[in-house]
């Protein structure tokens, strides 16, 4: 039995009798133990760039950008409105209540438990523990056990800075994960794969909890005849290799007019050697893959494809055992092959033809819908069309992955992409009860004149309200 396993009776009891002085904190208390989460984070930047280097390969620049620029903005964020999230919402007099007052109280929904992913160990544990604590919950988090050192460090910082009253860190494999599954939380989140997703829904429904998820699918990039290929290039193979492939909204694939391969291959080629180029002077930039296994399953991906006809166009050169995968883009790929079968989650970017817009529309439709849809173009007819023909968890028009750090803009799915969202206010309002409360004065109302009997006169009456209300 994993040491953690022994202690979360115990923990689950301490955080239950935490939940009623959480509940009734105020903003600026909450406020305040943000604030201390900032303040060990910022203390803590040097561990948390060797310990993600330890577990990805990942470099500096990118644990900054990806990892902790993304979680100061939301501190910040939280900071400046939570105050007006808190608040009761009120709403306005309805007829028949129009003697009656009533409003909407958001109440933490009570211990919550979230199941961080290994691809952004750091970042995507604690942005949910900010909108789950602003809340008022007590939390529990289960960090992936492929990335060791970040759970490790995740385990000293997080109850330092918010208190063992609050957060607890349970470390452990999927054994630990499906003890935890079995607590009566108050709600779960869960990010990462859509198979362990369904194991995730089905303990959560078991109970009925009710559940977050965050999972993934094929992305897809449509790239307009109108667009400029060379900044979409650029920002295709930024947002592809990013994390070495292993992000959720990641483009998974390109899909283009046939006439217009050649040009974004090219395109692409460019975009690669300014990348090598510049590593030449600044050193690596790319994310090794996680572990050994996840690398040996992209590379059959890649055998796949180059048996059924793929050919590659960029990239290519792999170390048959190593972790460190260059980025490859494929042409002559087929809906057949596995690559487009599965989410790749990994640096390899095929490349699909199709004959017309019409066509990519239905290509798209006729999958389960993605986490996130790309599209580049400078046609708005075009853009409108995707808006209003296609569905996704979230829509990037001339860019990519970047609709993530918007602080005001909700990350979630749709379908098998997944279900609920968080950040900023729909991550308080996820962890939170939106309690409708209706106050009426003690003299009669309305609707006491409605009580039985029911006379005659009462049935005219309510027969008149219900031609008036109709």
């Amino acid at each position: 039995m994993n040491p953690n396993q022994k202690q979360i009776p115990a923990w689950w009891q301490d955080l239950q009798s935490s939940m009623p002085v959480m509940a009734t904190e105020s903003a600026k208390d909450r406020v305040r133990r943000l604030m201390r989460l900032r303040k060990v984070i910022l203390e803590s930047e040097d561990e948390i760039r060797k310990a993600l280097f330890a577990d990805l390969g990942k470099p500096a620049m990118e644990t900054n950008l990806t990892e902790l620029l993304t979680v100061y903005n939301e501190i910040k964020h939280f900071k400046a409105n939570l105050h007006r999230w808190m608040r009761n919402r009120r709403v306005g007099p309805h007829f028949p209540y129009l003697l009656s007052r009533g409003h909407i109280q958001f109440q933490p929904k009570g211990c919550v438990l979230i199941i961080a992913p290994w691809n952004y160990p750091f970042q995507l544990a604690v942005m949910p523990l900010i909108a789950a604590v602003a809340a008022g919950n007590t939390v529990v988090i289960k960090p992936s056990e492929h990335a060791p050192a970040t759970s490790a460090l995740l385990a000293e910082l997080l109850p330092k800075a918010l208190g063992e009253d609050v957060v607890k860190v349970v470390s452990g494999d999927g054994t630990v994960g499906a003890e935890l599954l079995e607590l009566p939380f108050d709600h779960v989140l869960f990010t990462g794969g859509e198979r362990v997703g369904q194991i995730v829904a089905s303990a959560a429904a078991s109970q009925l909890i009710p559940y977050t998820l965050e999972l993934g699918g094929k992305s897809p990039v449509y790239v307009d005849e109108s667009a400029p290929l060379n900044s979409t290039a650029a920002k295709v193979y930024w947002g592809k290799w990013l994390n070495g492939g292993q992000t959720c909204i990641a483009p998974d694939y390109l899909l283009m007019n046939r006439s217009m391969i050649p040009l974004i291959t090219e395109a692409l080629r460019l975009a690669a050697a300014k990348v090598q180029e510049g590593e030449q002077i600044g050193g690596p930039s790319l994310c090794q893959q996680i572990h050994a296994q996840h690398a040996g399953r992209i590379r059959e991906l890649l055998q796949d494809a180059l048996a059924g006809g793929a050919r590659i166009e960029v990239g290519g050169r792999w170390d048959d055992q190593g972790l460190n995968l260059e980025p490859t883009v494929l042409s002559g790929v087929t809906p057949q092959m596995r690559l487009m079968k599965e989410e790749i989650f990994g640096p390899i970017l095929p490349i699909i033809g199709v004959d017309h817009l019409e066509d990519a529309l239905a290509f798209v439709r006729s999958r389960p819908k993605p986490l996130a849809l790309y599209v580049f173009a400078k046609n708005s007819k075009v853009m409108d069309r995707w808006a209003l023909e296609s569905s996704s968890g979230s829509m990037c028009l001339n860019d990519v992955v970047i609709q993530i750090s918007h602080p005001d803009l909700p990350l979630g799915g749709v379908g098998a992409s997944g279900s609920g969202s968080y950040h900023g206010r729909y991550g308080f309002e996820t962890f939170s009860h939106a309690r409708a409360v209706l106050r009426n004065p003690h003299r009669p109302n309305l609707t006491s004149f409605f009580y039985p009997p029911y006379t005659p006169f009462k049935a005219k009456l309510a027969a008149w309200l219900m031609k008036f209300m109709r």
